[in-house]
């Protein structure tokens, strides 16, 4: 049997007024998913564990099948793990964010800093690295586009923070890094205004912002959970750094950008070839999420449709080869237009392939009918995997 998990970051959203009080989901042309629905089963996954909040972090193991409660240890360090940087027992890593501020550095305009590309994040990221080159302890690194880390090596401290996504269009005060270490992360952003005062181009980017702290995580590799091997397809350190800790192998696919001028059919035509050597793989497409943290409903429609139409068609015709397939589409949370920011709503699948009947779907978006409903949102790769 080969698996394929199609993970379409943040797809699921919520009644929007300017189509009609349809989701993105109803509006879209996505005949490719609806046909997968009406030939196999959908139902419902609770990816968030009560008392935790809805990130792709948290989401994204319960996908994979990693109880976030038993697992998780902060987003950051699992981006670490993929971007090659060794974490101690004392150490903590942080996303930093290149970000602009609007009003005077007063609000947050624009997390992605207009999506600022890989030369102008990595002068800032060498900036940095000038400006604090006699702090020992504080080391960044440049991730992709405006996702980078940084590392605080020896220290105890454990702040509370909010990611920069969850507060666009609001004040930045009230969301400043607090408790057992804000002060420090807001030293260091503070300082960090340096990297901005025009010594190198910056472009649309003039702050960073310090958030997802953690500690070394270790998981179970799906080798032992599952007597599997595999491979992860990501542009996204994070979603990338979950598949290192359990043991599958990373694929690079050239073009992939976690936006909408992503490699679309890159990514599923390299899906489907790994899949002649490996048991499972795991393709996550950010762009869904993207265009819903920008609160354009839009543009997610064009992701969707782009997913629908460039990705779905080779995955389907390439799985039918090996004989005995499944495939699972699933997002990890929604990402709703309104909210510009995740909700920790139950998100809607398709499990289709080898003995997987069809329940009665004739469409794939929010109000399917559930012939499932995983309630510990990580028992879904268990389901997917073994159910007979």
């Amino acid at each position: 049997m080969k698996y394929l998990v199609l993970l379409c970051d943040g797809l699921a959203d919520r009644p929007i007024p300017s189509l009609g009080g349809k989701t993105v989901m109803q509006a879209a042309d996505i005949p490719n998913m609806d046909k997968l629905a009406s030939g196999g089963m959908c139902g419902l996954i609770h990816t968030v564990p009560a008392g935790m909040l809805p990130g792709s972090d948290v989401c994204n193991l319960s996908i994979f099948g990693y109880n976030p409660a038993e697992y998780y240890t902060g987003r950051s360090p699992l981006e670490a793990v993929s971007m090659g940087v060794s974490l101690g027992e004392g150490d903590v890593a942080l996303r930093c964010n290149i970000v602009r501020l609007g009003d005077n550095g007063t609000v947050m305009e624009d997390f992605t800093a207009g999506h600022i590309d890989g030369v102008l994040s990595e002068n800032v990221i060498n900036r940095l690295k000038d400006i604090f080159k006699d702090e020992s302890n504080i080391e960044f690194y440049k991730g992709v586009g405006y996702r980078h880390l940084v590392v605080l090596r020896g220290t105890d401290i454990k702040p509370e923070t909010v990611p920069p996504h969850d507060i666009t269009g609001r004040k930045i005060a009230s969301y400043l890094p607090s408790g057992n270490g804000g002060d420090l992360l807001r030293r260091i952003m503070k300082k960090a205004e340096k990297a901005f005062d025009g010594t190198v181009d910056t472009g649309d980017g003039n702050a960073v912002w310090l958030w997802g702290e953690g500690r070394r995580p270790s998981l179970p590799s799906y080798k032992d959970m599952f007597g599997l091997n595999g491979s992860v397809i990501s542009a996204v350190d994070l979603v990338r750094g979950i598949g290192m800790c359990a043991g599958l192998d990373i694929i690079n696919v050239p073009g992939a950008t976690g936006f909408l001028d992503t490699n679309f059919e890159g990514k599923a035509r390299y899906a489907v070839k790994a899949l002649e050597s490996r048991d499972y793989v795991f393709v996550h497409v950010e762009a869904t999420d993207e265009c819903g943290h920008m609160g354009d409903a839009l543009k997610k429609i064009k992701a969707v449709e782009a997913i629908d139409s460039k990705m779905v068609p080779i995955i389907t015709e390439g799985m039918e080869k090996f004989g005995e397939y499944r495939i699972l589409i699933t997002p990890d949370h929604p990402t709703p237009i309104e909210l510009k920011t995740h909700s920790a709503d139950p998100v809607p699948a398709i499990i289709y392939g080898s003995g997987i009947k069809a329940d009665g779907n004739t469409e794939y978006n929010e109000y399917i009918k559930p012939s499932f409903d995983i309630k510990d949102g990580y028992r879904i790769a268990d389901f997917f995997i073994k159910n007979p």
